[in-house]
């Protein structure tokens, strides 16, 4: 077992003059307010970050006035729009900075990590981005060489490096206790903030006391007679932050023998923090959020250093993910197998266009060395529109809100590179295992403890399930979940996933809920369905391309459980010492038709209890997935609260009461077919475009197959070029028809042509041409209301038909005098007004402009008169 963080098992004896006699951490605000005062700041903590209030007096330091007004999204550069969110908490996080004893510098407010506490020095990471808005002189950024920032980003250093402990390293749940997390992270925020203090010529008299701190925290990363470089390396995130820290010290203070200390740590994590499933260590398990989203940015980091470790590395842990997630079919986003990740809980993950929030984007500098990483991240395409669309957004910034500060995602975002083109991610989607192949199994092993990866994929399914024991049972391990996890099938995507962060969390027999995270199994393989045929070795049951069997017993609770797979279905056989319950967890989507065998139908978030039926159907997206039982049962069927992908998956369970003996099998009762010719060559393709009235570049292309041999994916290229591939439900020789909507193409001519798949070939289908002429807004048209040559008056733009802008801009002599935001709804009127006030006599010229992210269009000027 491991504690929650990597510690040094003694604590280390801090300086006199560190000693803070308020170790409960009471802040000063308790002590001079009293408890009334107290509940009032506290109520006030809770209003929106933007309201600036401050937890010193300010009567040492000088507080950092607020922003005057929301910042100006059109100033920000495309990589640092990140940044805007930050600009806006500039003044309340600085202004934390306790500017007394005890504890003079410390940023006390809690605007990023737990605990709240003087000797955690996550918190202390902040200075990064305090000395980012002093040190970078920019248009929106009013901070630049502020003299009451600098002060009191000077206190907070002085802090940050004076709770640093004689070892090198940093403390963050205990008082002398040092900590991985805190000394690889302050590393990284540290090396940045010192590059641009003396890049700007800032704060020169700390730039020797960061250097010293950076030297003894990279001999303290480095040492691997330290806990954090165990066999195997636990917490493998905090570790690869650590060596990233050294990199960016060694960069920063231009002294590569620094770098060059880790080098021998690299092969090492290399060797001791990938299990033989492929995963890292976090810390003696999978877990995708600190795999994928915060690993892989800092692996990416040194990879661009030239570390070809990180490559190796990266490399491994995405054969793993590309296995343990899974595309839905529809693009919502991706599901991943959350029950054997033993931290996070999230269980499925939306494609983030926007460096605004995705704290994943550096990974993609991967992309060149690793290119099915991109499966999993944004195309360029849709991080470009992100951008712009965000610079369009009429609404104000919104603050950050406390813990919700990370400063590695303004490091990250600022210098992520873009994603692949819509046709490249669509071919890394392609190549994912349960993509590229219909038929596979495979075991992979966690090697330091018995656990068993399982993945078994069939035409119509592919199945996920954990085998074995974990390496203890307390703190996050009991999030694993043992049996099977994940079920997803190829056009009606995930079906069943079991989570893991509720006392209900499984797929099987259920034994009491207090009992449910510490369920371990003892798995065996056999060459054939209900245990028959021979034993096989873990390893031998990668050679299996037909059906077999898994049977799993929990000597604990007595409960066995065998399953056998079969191209079209598999079935789940149940033995129990005593009566209880099963549980199955369907992922359900609004679309979803539920339909028992008594004829009850039920639909997402619908509740039934029923008694004397043997099944059920789920029908999506043209095919059906079949639950059914070895006799009559009594079940019931409810949604929960846990959603993902904006509330289109939903968790529901489905409970079966047994009396110690269950079989379910699964069926999908239109199995994928086995084609012997090529889909028909009479599919035909249409468009929309027009029927608005206006070619205006937003528009759906359908695809209808009206008689003949069905196809399993569909392809649509636009002018030669993949832009969008979808899988099909065969259903030979019914119809197939998916329609793809397509936004942003400017003015000009596009031909759409596709193909049609299944596994005797490919058929091309037939043509249609859009032409967009609309895209750019309409022509406005200019008129005023100053008929009597009145000094105050309005000029007002109309559009009266045709594309819509989102952005109104008026120009009085050449002069940019307004801009507004504008709500487009093709093809309706658009209004936009300009009062003008106060003009002294003359000849006023003016013109407007109209844009939406196609271009701009110009109306013609008018001339208004006063005196």
């Amino acid at each position: 077992m491991h504690a929650q963080n990597q510690v040094d098992s003694d604590p280390e004896p801090r300086s006199p003059q560190h000693t803070d006699p308020i170790r409960a951490g009471v802040s000063r605000r308790a002590i001079l307010l009293g408890t009334a005062g107290l509940a009032g700041a506290l109520a006030l903590g809770a209003a929106p970050a933007s309201r600036v209030w401050a937890t010193s007096e300010g009567t040492v330091l000088p507080l950092v006035d607020p922003l005057d007004a929301p910042p100006d999204r059109t100033a920000f550069e495309d990589s640092e729009q990140v940044l805007s969110g930050y600009l806006t908490v500039v003044a309340p996080m600085a202004n934390s900075v306790r500017d007394v004893e005890p504890n003079y510098g410390w940023m006390e407010d809690g605007w990023w990590r737990s605990p709240e506490q003087p000797y955690n020095a996550r918190e202390m990471e902040q200075v990064a981005t305090l000395t980012w808005f002093l040190t970078h002189e920019r248009s929106w950024n009013p901070y630049f060489g502020d003299a009451r920032l600098r002060d009191r980003l000077e206190a907070a250093l002085t802090y940050y490096l004076g709770i640093q402990l004689p070892s090198g390293a940093w403390s963050e749940y205990a008082y002398d206790v040092p900590h991985l997390s805190p000394t690889g992270f302050g590393s990284v925020a540290l090396s940045l903030t010192y590059t641009y203090l003396s890049e700007a010529g800032e704060l020169p008299g700390m730039l020797p006391r960061i250097e010293a701190a950076l030297r003894a925290a990279a001999v303290w990363l480095t040492d691997r007679s330290k806990p954090h470089w165990t066999r195997p390396v636990p917490y493998t995130n905090q570790v690869v932050a650590g060596l990233v820290g050294v990199a960016n010290a060694a960069e920063a203070l231009g002294d590569p023998s620094i770098a060059a200390s880790a080098d021998a740590c690299w092969t090492e994590l290399l060797e001791h923090s990938i299990t033989p499933a492929g995963h890292s260590m976090e810390p003696a398990g999978y877990d995708n959020g600190y795999s994928f989203t915060v690993a892989l940015p800092d692996i990416a980091d040194a990879a661009q250093t030239g570390v070809p470790q990180a490559v190796e590395m990266a490399r491994s842990m995405m054969g793993f993910i590309s296995l343990a997630a899974v595309w839905e079919p529809d693009r919502a986003g991706w599901i991943h197998w959350a029950a054997i990740c033993v931290r996070n809980t999230a269980f499925a993950s939306s494609v983030q266009p926007s460096e605004v929030n995705d704290r994943s984007a550096l990974g993609r500098a991967l992309l060149g060395e690793l290119p099915e990483i991109g499966a999993f991240h944004a195309t360029d395409v849709e991080i470009l529109a992100a951008r712009e669309a965000w610079a369009a957004d009429p609404t104000p910034v919104a603050p950050l809100e406390k813990k919700g500060t990370s400063p590695r995602t303004w490091m990250h975002g600022s210098r992520a590179p873009l994603g692949l083109t819509v046709a490249q991610r669509e071919a890394a989607i392609e190549a994912l295992p349960y993509h590229a192949s219909e038929r596979f199994t495979q075991v992979r092993q966690a090697g330091s403890f018995d656990l068993d990866y399982l993945f078994v994929r069939r035409p119509s399914y592919y199945l996920t399930a954990a085998l074995g024991h974990r390496d203890g049972h307390g703190g996050p391990y009991r999030r694993l979940r043992m049996g099977p996890g994940l079920l997803w099938h190829p056009t009606m995507g995930t079906l069943a996933l079991v989570l893991n962060n509720y006392t209900d969390d499984g797929w099987g027999h259920f034994p009491d809920a207090s009992e449910i995270a510490v369920v371990e199994v003892d798995p065996t393989y056999y060459s054939a369905p209900e245990r028959g045929g021979t034993v096989l070795l873990a390893t031998d049951v990668n050679t299996v391309t037909g059906d077999f069997s898994v049977a799993y017993l929990d000597a604990a609770l007595g409960t066995d459980t065998d399953m056998s797979f079969r191209d079209h279905a598999f079935t789940q056989r149940i033995r129990t010492p005593e009566p209880g319950r099963a549980l199955v967890p369907l992922l359900v989507q609004p679309e979803d038709v539920l339909t028992f065998s008594d004829g009850t139908v039920a639909r997402s978030g619908d509740a039934v209890a029923l008694t004397g039926v043997t099944g059920l159907t789920l029908a999506r997206n043209g095919a059906t997935f079949q639950i059914s039982f070895d006799g009559v049962r009594d079940v019931s069927f409810a949604g929960t609260d846990r959603s993902a992908l904006g509330g289109t998956r939903r968790q529901h369970l489905l409970w079966i009461p047994h009396d110690g003996a269950l079989d379910i099998t699964y069926t999908f009762a239109t199995p994928a077919e086995l084609a012997t010719r090529p889909p028909a060559s009479t599919a035909a393709l249409s468009t929309d475009s027009g029927h608005s009235g206006v070619t205006d570049g937003t528009f759906a292309v359908t695809l209808n197959l009206w008689w003949g041999v069905n196809a399993t994916v569909f392809r649509l290229y636009e002018n030669g070029n993949l832009v969008a591939t979808r899988t099909l439900a065969p259903a030979s020789p019914g119809a197939q028809r998916v329609q793809i909507p397509l936004t942003g193409r400017v003015n000009g001519d596009y031909v759409y042509t596709g193909t049609l798949s299944n596994a005797a070939g490919t058929a091309p289908t037939g043509s249609a041409t859009v032409r967009v002429r609309d895209a750019k807004p309409a022509v406005p048209v200019l008129s005023h209301d100053n008929h009597v040559a009145e000094p105050d008056y309005t000029v007002t733009a109309d559009l009266w038909w045709g594309t819509n802008a989102t952005q109104y801009r008026l120009y009085e002599d050449g002069v940019l005098i307004d801009t507004q935001e504008l709500i487009a709804a093709t093809p309706a009127a658009q209004q936009a007004s300009t009062a003008v006030a106060g003009r002294p006599a003359g000849a006023y010229r003016y013109h407007a402009e109209f844009s939406n992210a196609a271009g701009t269009s110009a109306s013609e000027p008018i001339t208004v008169r006063v005196g």
